[in-house]
């Protein structure tokens, strides 16, 4: 069976967005006032596994190059990818936990909240590099238009230490839920990255007027 995760539309009229600096994958958010980012997630910046899956036959040397030349894109701890793996599960807001040289793991879903809602305990999956078989992007979510690359027929997976290698979320401010704060996890499309979050088990879209901090 294979394990679909419903992500939803909201839009957000204001919101502030506390985040640890993301100037390699997003853009720069330097903090104008102190803000204990770990009162609400633990998530450090440092050395650790990145997973770069680039095309069959091309040489990686940077993130930077691998982006702008499409060669094909990195996969990094914390983030949420659209990945299908052999075993015909796949998965849509799972967060990546860890990786190492032969192995992904991986959320079964977004949060606790999340998996309390499906009625299922919330646990880590582990699979090797070898199983992953699809990661799907988002061209246009109102068209609900996807491209899907098959990683095992045309790519090749590379794990490569860097620093940085975590894409920590970022912590938002719903000024129009009495100012509550959520974790927001960085999502990959074919734009770039965006935003998700859970309300009441569910997961949404960050979209409209958000102030970064």
């Amino acid at each position: 069976m294979k394990n679909y995760k419903l992500i939803l539309f909201l839009l957000m009229l204001s919101a502030r967005i506390f985040s640890q600096n993301t100037i390699n994958d997003t853009v720069n958010t330097p903090a104008e006032e102190p803000f204990d980012y770990k009162k609400y997630y633990e998530c450090d910046f440092g050395e650790g596994n990145v997973l770069i899956v680039i095309k069959k036959g091309k040489e990686f040397t940077d993130l930077k190059d691998l982006r702008k030349s499409g060669k094909g894109f990195a996969i990094k701890m914390e983030a949420i990818y659209s990945m299908e793996f052999a075993d015909g599960q796949r998965y849509e807001s799972s967060v990546v936990k860890k990786i190492t040289n032969d192995s992904l793991s991986i959320t079964n879903f977004f949060n606790e909240n999340s998996a309390k809602l499906a009625g299922q305990p919330f646990k880590l999956i582990n699979y090797p590099l070898s199983s992953l078989k699809y990661v799907r992007f988002i061209d246009d979510r109102m068209l609900s238009l996807y491209s899907k690359k098959n990683i095992q027929k045309n790519f090749d997976l590379i794990v490569r230490k860097m620093d940085r290698a975590k894409m920590c979320p970022a912590v938002i401010q719903f000024k129009e839920k009495n100012n509550e704060m959520k974790v927001c996890h960085f999502y990959l499309t074919s734009q770039g990255y965006d935003l998700l979050y859970e309300d009441k088990g569910r997961v949404y879209y960050m979209e409209g007027r958000v102030e970064w901090k």
